[in-house]
């Protein structure tokens, strides 16, 4: 058997795994979106930073449309009238064009004598005159495809097959070169300059084409209709290239990247438009290449993973987006460098979104996890802290060090009378079963009203109010405590006496003061508790009950800060270490809060702390009510024993 791998190894490779399926998920998810937005974000990049043909450049080509109004003039609308074109090459020509370029497709004979005047004219003209070609993969049959290999590829001609984009119908690319067998036949634009000698070696085999945008309303270049050529003068047409085509409504248009910023105020192009913007790129000797459609994923699954690597480094996430942030500036910054130099046109879109993509999915997949731990932690921790204590740690509001503050605090001691004489008689299964039970409902009563668990010591529960979060009615809320847990502890104790088991009374005591709160203990293992005065005298407190035969005392300093809860006076008691007595209360519940019995109490001790001759009458009296009453029945005692005043010295606990 292979040996386990170790846990920092362990933990590694998980972080690898995750890291690895973050990227992969980014790429999913960003390729989609990138193949959408990256032309877009392309056509605006390069139309605000690419290298563009210059206005001199543009003035060097002249376009001659054939609109409608030309083809209103002839006696058919198809094909093209080859006399009217002949008569044009001829005029162009004599005016002394650089070059003329034809786009208008000869895939079939017309008239006999037209067409001979046509090709004669191409011929003799003393301008190289390039001819628009095609083959079959473009659409045409086999006899169109044998004319044009006739009649057309026998002379200049250029592919004038424009690429639309397959995402949009955009054309932003320039044409790639075909061959035909083993003669490869140059695009249109390409074969122009190659004509004249004026190539200055621009590939255009792949690339953007650089559209030179121009003011609204004005046309990209010079453009004049075909049937007005004639009446123009020379030297509009002299020294220049003078494309020819078409410029009609629903015939050979094309959206174009122009349309990305300007909207559909831009419209579509002519064919021969866009080609007279590649042959204006390529006399001006630019270019802005493009990747090959595999660099788009390979990019983009690279920035992907070199994010999710740096997500999966220790650190701060604040840090972690910082650098990711300046990583994306840079990249941002290389692709304008290269852009404006006309270097390249780097895919923008995909790698952006899949480094972020990759960030966020490994961010929330921590999140989740952290979120999961947490909550483990939390549930696990509470078992042995206070719930209150591992919010405020899980938060983070409360730190794991030695040390603590002065807080005003009501602290809450309970004590099972009697377990320790029980736990001789009871088998340890059985008293341990018992003991839980117990536990778990007085915890669950202090957390339900919102206490803090200092600690359990046996059978004993201690917990305080006011820390770690502060509470203005932690005295009310301590005093409900105290009155759910006899309430609870009570019926309980009934419950185990229909078993068989003597269970005996739980003790309270209650009292509020200042209290130093804070983690106590050594470097490796603390407690979060409370040291002090208050903390003494609310244990001190607890155990006053046995003296005065209740289950529930409080401070003068508890029941003064709830005025709104009943109490009955118990006694001024000098408790053990104490000096001064300190004036304790019993809390009543409702319902005999206005009881006779209570009345008469009450009026009782008014007068046995007054010192008066009538308070042993009067606590007869109220014994006579609630003979069962051990609190009136402890100062009757003391009365009839000469004792006056409510003054209680208590040597013990």
């Amino acid at each position: 058997m292979s040996a386990p791998l170790a846990p920092p190894l362990r933990s590694r490779l998980r972080l690898l795994r995750q890291a690895l399926i973050a990227a992969c998920v980014a790429v999913l998810l960003a390729l989609p979106l990138g193949a959408r937005l990256d032309p877009l974000i392309g056509d605006l990049v390069t139309a605000g930073l690419g290298p563009h043909p210059s206005a001199s450049e543009r003035d060097r080509i002249v376009v001659v449309a054939i609109t409608e109004d030309t083809l209103a003039g002839f006696p058919y609308r198809s094909p093209i009238d080859r006399g009217f074109l002949a008569a044009l090459i001829e005029r162009l020509d004599r005016a002394g064009a650089r070059a003329i370029g034809i786009d208008i497709l000869f895939d079939q004979p017309s008239e006999v004598e037209k067409d001979e005047r046509l090709f004669a004219a191409i011929d003799a003209a003393s301008a190289p005159v390039v001819l628009a070609a095609a083959r079959s993969r473009d659409g045409l049959t086999e006899r169109q495809a044998a004319y044009v290999a006739a009649h057309v590829l026998t002379r200049r001609a250029g592919l004038i097959v424009l690429e639309r984009d397959e995402i949009d119908g955009i054309v932003r690319h320039l044409p790639r070169p075909r061959g035909r067998e083993e003669t490869p036949i140059p695009g249109f634009a390409e074969a122009l300059t190659t004509a004249t000698g004026a190539s200055a070696g621009t590939e255009a085999a792949s690339g953007r084409i650089l559209y030179a945008p121009s003011p609204p309303g004005a046309p990209d270049f010079a453009l004049y209709p075909a049937h007005a050529a004639a009446l123009l003068p020379d030297d509009w047409f002299a020294g220049k290239y003078v494309l020819i085509g078409t410029d009609l409504p629903d015939i050979d248009r094309h959206p174009t990247p122009l349309g990305t910023a300007a909207g559909s105020a831009a419209g579509t192009r002519p064919g021969i438009v866009i080609h007279a913007h590649i042959l204006a790129q390529m006399l001006a000797g630019i270019a802005l290449p493009t990747l090959p459609a595999l660099a788009a994923p390979l990019l983009a699954a690279l920035a992907a993973l070199a994010s999710a690597l740096l997500f999966s480094l220790p650190g701060s996430p604040r840090l972690h987006y910082l650098l990711l942030g300046f990583g994306l500036v840079l990249s941002g910054a290389a692709s304008w460098v290269l852009v404006r130099s006309g270097t390249l046109l780097p895919p923008l879109v995909a790698p952006t979104l899949a480094a972020i993509t990759s960030a966020l999915t490994l961010s929330l997949w921590r999140w989740i996890a952290d979120r999961a731990d947490r909550a483990f932690l939390r549930t696990a921790f509470s078992h042995y802290v206070s719930p209150a204590v591992v919010r405020r740690l899980a938060s983070g509001d409360l730190k794991l060090a030695l040390g603590g503050e002065k807080r005003e605090v009501t602290y809450l001691f309970t004590d099972l009378e009697g377990f320790t004489g029980l736990s001789e008689q009871l088998p340890p299964a059985v008293l341990a079963g018992l003991l839980n039970e117990y536990l778990d409902d007085m915890c669950r009563l202090m957390t339900d009203h919102g206490a803090t668990i200092d600690k359990i010591i046996g059978d004993a529960v201690v917990g305080f109010f006011g820390a770690p979060d502060a509470n203005p009615e932690q005295a009310r809320h301590a005093v409900e405590l105290a009155l759910a847990i006899d309430a609870f502890a009570e019926d309980h104790r009934r419950q185990l006496a229909a078993r068989g088991i003597a269970l005996g009374v739980t003790r309270i005591g209650i009292h509020r003061g200042e209290a130093v709160i804070g983690n106590f203990g050594g470097s490796r293992f603390f407690d979060y508790t409370g040291i002090g005065d208050t903390v003494n005298t609310a244990a001190r407190l607890e155990g006053a009950n046995r003296y005065l035969g209740t289950r529930i005392c409080v401070s003068e300093t508890v029941a003064s800060a709830a005025p709104d809860l009943s109490f009955r006076p118990a006694g001024e008691l000098v408790l053990k270490g104490r000096k001064t007595p300190l004036a304790c209360f019993e809390p009543l519940p409702p319902d005999r809060a206005d009881s006779d019995v209570t009345k008469a109490y009450k009026a009782a001790f008014g007068l046995m702390r007054d010192k008066s001759d009538a308070a042993t009458a009067a606590f007869e009296a109220a014994l006579c009510l609630a003979p069962d009453d051990p609190l009136t029945r402890l100062h009757a005692t003391r009365l009839r024993a000469g004792e006056e005043g409510a003054t209680l010295v208590l040597a013990g606990k």
